[in-house]
This record gives C-alpha cells, structure tokens and sequence, in this order.
C-alpha cells in the first residue's frame, strides 16, 4: 500500500503555490489507490431531512415527502466531489406507524463512483400524547464504479486500467430516531455490509470500500415569539478510520415561511486516528444556508460552504441546493396536530 506521507519527503521546491496547487488535483485522482477508507457523503441540509443519516427518520413528516439534493464540493478542484440524491418517504397503515422510503444516491470522487439504492423501513411507537420512538432498517444495493479511462497512468497497455470497471454489492444501515413537538435526536449507523462483505474479495480490488459510520443527531424549535423560531441542532460523524466531523447548527425559521441559518463544522479525532489527510482534507467549515417555501407544500434550499482547512485556498466553495415537495391527505386536509420542524 503506498502511503501518504510520502509528501513530507519531497523536496522543498514543491512548497511553491503551483506545485501545491497542481499536487492537490493529483491527489484527488490518485486518492482512491493510496487511501485506506473513504468518508461518508458530506451534507449541509441534513437537519431538513434525517433519512439522508437515518432509516428511522422514515414517515417522520407523516405525508408523501420528496426530496431532490444536489451538491458540488471543493468547486474549483479537479476531480472533487459531486452528489446527487433522490429520496421520497412517508407514513402508512393504522396511526401511521410505519415509515416506509426510498433513496438513490449517485456520487463521484475523481475516477472513482458509486449509485446506491436504498428501501428504508421505520416502525414507529408513540410515546406520550405527542412522540414518536423509531426503529430503523435500510437494504439494498451500491454500484462502485471506476473509470479508468481518467486516469492517467504509464503503462496505457495495462488491462487492469482499461475502461470503466462496475462492483456491486448488498449494504444496509441501521437507525433509532425520537421526536416530539419540541425535541429529537438520532443514532445510527451506515455502510454495515460493503466492507464486511468484500474485502477480501478480488473483484474489488480497485474500490474503496466505505468503513461503518455512526451518526449522532439531536436538535430542538424553541419560540422567539409568534413570528420566530430558533432551531439549534448537532451531529457527530465518525468511523473506525479516519477523522469524524461534529456539527454545530443555528437557524431561525421566520413566519413559517423562511430558514435562516448557519453551521460551523470541525474536525473530530476522538480515537486518535491518524492515518489520514487531516491538515490538506479535513472538512472544517463554515455553512450559510437558507430554505424558502415558494408555496405552502413546496420548499427551495441552498447552502453554501466555506472551507477552513488548507484546501480552501484552491476550492471556491462547496455549493448545496435541495428542493422539497409535500403530498398527501395529512398535509392537504391540515390533520396533523402539529408542524413537523425536523
């Protein structure tokens, strides 16, 4: 396995801003070869909707709730991340107990990408006049793929680099959520099978397997007065191998129509891990971030991300826009007791 630290190494002539410069958009290509895991897919809206973290989240909001997300990372770097998703979820059968829903998730990082498809199950206990306590499953299926044909190599004859190789592989993820009118909080963990399942299999050689990663979540809606309410929200990002990321959120929802709000975002390493890119790679930022409700069943997100690790000074920015529709007899015929915040 090459290792990363071979950059301390090199001579001096590399400090230059150029060579920094263009060593940075090598190694976002070269990085799925010299790395050893591969952090879970970054988002800044997730407090809008935890089934991005968290199966048990399904049919929180109760009604048919679909969700588009679409985010450029690093904008600026060769090679950076991009997302895509795509996740619907709602509440069925007696008392809505059952939270059922669907997620497709596309990312690319450099030559290296990967297209899940997920079928989330919650059942949902009541608790209290007005909480919910959720139990959470998610199965289904990852596409890894590496196109090779991107990389640029010295051997142009080798077979082992010769177009765009596929992997797939069953995953599934776990989760408890509780809600009430005032207060949530999460746990869970994704990414159970890929690794278990495939790392000593050849034909996944190429890929780099996501490790298990365990999400914290919690977060509350506190009335300012009747036209302002404050939500603060945390999470905590972590897993066996590399450095975790906690979440400090603030936003403030105005005349139930418009989020304000805002994210720092630092580096976590709680186990002393160090076999990482911590000082050029670590995601320690700052988010702005708006959501608007066009209308009464549909609503317009943005986030934008301000790096404060070294690779800032090469990305312009992270950019993060979702879109989010409301449908079903709950919403349409206004029975639920109570506006669903998280």
């Amino acid at each position: 396995m090459v290792r990363i630290n071979f950059l301390k190494d090199l001579s001096p002539w590399l400090k230059t801003k150029v060579m920094k410069r263009f060593l940075l958009q090598i190694l976002i290509v070269i990085c799925p070869f010299v790395a050893k895991s591969q952090n879970e897919v970054t988002y800044s809206q997730y407090m809008f909707n935890n089934l991005l973290v968290n199966p048990a989240y399904a049919g929180y909001k109760e009604d048919l709730n679909i969700n588009l997300l679409s985010r450029n990372q690093w904008v600026g770097v060769k090679g950076a991340p991009t997302t895509q998703s795509l996740i619907v979820d709602g509440a069925f059968f007696h008392n809505n107990n059952v939270g059922l829903g669907l997620s497709i998730l596309n990312d690319r990082v450099g030559i290296q990408g990967q297209t899940a498809v997920m079928a989330n199950y919650a059942y949902r206990l009541p608790v209290g006049e007005e909480g919910r306590l959720s139990f959470g499953i998610g199965v289904g299926a990852v596409q890894f793929s590496l196109n090779s044909d991107k990389a640029i190599i010295g051997d142009q004859t080798d077979p082992s680099f010769n177009g765009v190789q596929n992997y797939i592989s069953p995953d599934a993820k776990i989760g408890v959520h509780y809600s009430d009118n005032v207060f949530y909080a999460g746990l869970s963990a994704n990414n159970l099978l890929t690794t278990a399942l495939n790392k000593n299999n050849q034909r996944a050689r190429f890929i780099i397997l996501p490790p298990i990663h365990m999400f914290l979540t919690a977060g509350a809606i506190l009335n300012v007065n009747d036209d302002v309410k404050f939500k603060p929200s945390i999470m905590l990002r972590d897993d066996p191998n590399t450095m975790g990321n906690f979440d400090v959120n603030a936003s403030f929802l105005f005349k139930d129509v418009l989020w304000i709000g805002g994210s720092y975002r630092v580096g976590v390493d709680m186990w002393k891990k160090t076999n990482n890119l911590n000082g050029t790679f670590q995601q320690n930022s700052l988010v702005g971030l708006v959501e608007v409700y066009v209308a009464k069943k549909f609503r317009i997100g943005y986030a934008y991300d301000y790096g404060l690790s070294e690779l800032n000074s090469y990305s312009s920015g992270s950019h993060e826009i979702s879109l989010g529709l409301v449908i079903g007899k709950n919403y349409r015929n206004n029975t639920l007791t109570t506006p669903r915040y998280f």
